[in-house]
């Protein structure tokens, strides 16, 4: 009877992965049409339009094309590994250049994570660790092969931002003690700058990941493509181990007065804010959801949150203390699923 019953359980699992398999070669390439109109005009934006915003966003047509299968993935593969070359070879060559070949890598990273259905936190957390190791990579080589000081660098590109914001601030009628205020701290805001560099990277890496993701998984929904974590932002939940990380970096930072051990502790701490930060935000939508409240004053209200002076530090903490509260009860309902 066992035997019969273990024959019919697998008979179903191979029945269901079979379905699957048909649904996803059915919706390969669902909408051609749209989506290479799609694949086009956003590539026309790529190139009209200089804006590095636009050029974030790169990884939606290339991990969709990717996703298809078609020729364009061999071809962009062989862009990548041609990319990967020339910056090898020639790490001189413009930051840009790195920027696009990296953004090329995440788009292959998306479209392996989406294919494997994994859930939306370990698609952005896969991501972000992929990229992220790939761009420490390529920095590391370029300061060894370049012999260039990284520190001094961006020191001396740091002091001429300021002394551009110095100038705005003058040509903007700034004057007296808030102007000598701003001269006399453009030098600790500087070295502060400095020290957290890696993690301005990491949160910019982050933000890239999260919204290339977000736009890229309502595109393929809209195309009726395969995605199995449909959850919406507002249901984003950070790992509850997270909180230890920022335990220890922030008593590392805070205790430590060695200098390396602080710094690093410093820039974990900055990355690991930023993430409690962005569930934080996620809460805030989760409470517009619940009041129904239409889709044009929700963004309306999350702008307006952000110009509040401070709001950072409260929508940092409330993700945060999320971990205990639990404000959208969510972990509890994650709890009742397995007993149910």
């Amino acid at each position: 009877m066992a035997q019969f019953v273990d024959q019919g359980a697998e008979d179903s699992l191979s029945s269901n992965q079979e379905r699957y398999a048909d649904e996803t070669k059915n919706h390969r390439a669902p909408k051609k049409t749209l989506a290479i109109l799609g694949s086009i005009l956003l590539i026309i934006c790529l190139f009209l339009i200089s804006q590095l915003f636009l050029i974030a966003l790169l990884p939606i047509p290339l991990t969709f094309l990717i996703l298809r299968r078609g020729k364009m993935q061999w071809v962009i593969g062989l862009l990548l590994l041609v990319g990967t070359g020339v910056i090898l070879t020639r790490p001189e060559v413009n930051p840009l250049f790195y920027a696009l070949v990296i953004l090329g890598y995440l788009s292959v990273v998306l479209a392996e994570l989406f294919e494997r259905g994994w859930s939306s936190e370990r698609i952005i957390f896969g991501a972000c660790a992929a990229s992220a190791i790939l761009l420490f990579f390529f920095l590391g080589m370029y300061c060894l092969r370049v012999s260039v000081d990284l520190d001094a660098m961006l020191h001396r590109e740091m002091e001429q931002s300021m002394a551009k914001v110095i100038e705005f601030y003058e040509q903007g009628g700034v004057e007296g003690e808030q102007m000598e205020l701003l001269k006399k701290s453009s030098s600790q805001i500087t070295e502060n700058l400095i020290k957290v560099f890696p993690a301005i990277l990491i949160v910019v890496l982050i933000s890239v990941v999260l919204v290339n993701y977000l736009l890229l998984r309502r595109w393929l929904q809209s195309l009726e493509f395969p995605v199995e974590d449909r959850r919406p932002f507002w249901q984003l939940v950070v790992p509850d181990w997270l909180v230890w990380l920022f335990i220890v970096s922030g008593t590392a930072w805070y205790f430590l007065k060695v200098p390396l051990p602080s710094r690093i502790g410093l820039n974990f701490l900055v990355v690991v804010s930023y993430v409690y930060l962005i569930q934080g935000v996620a809460i805030i939508s989760y409470f517009f959801h619940k009041g129904k409240i239409p889709a044009f004053f929700r963004y309306l209200g999350l702008a307006i949150v952000f110009f509040i002076p401070g709001s950072y530090i409260f929508l940092t903490l409330g993700g945060l203390f999320d971990n205990w509260i639990d404000f959208r009860k969510l972990r509890v309902k994650s709890q009742q699923q397995p007993s149910a």
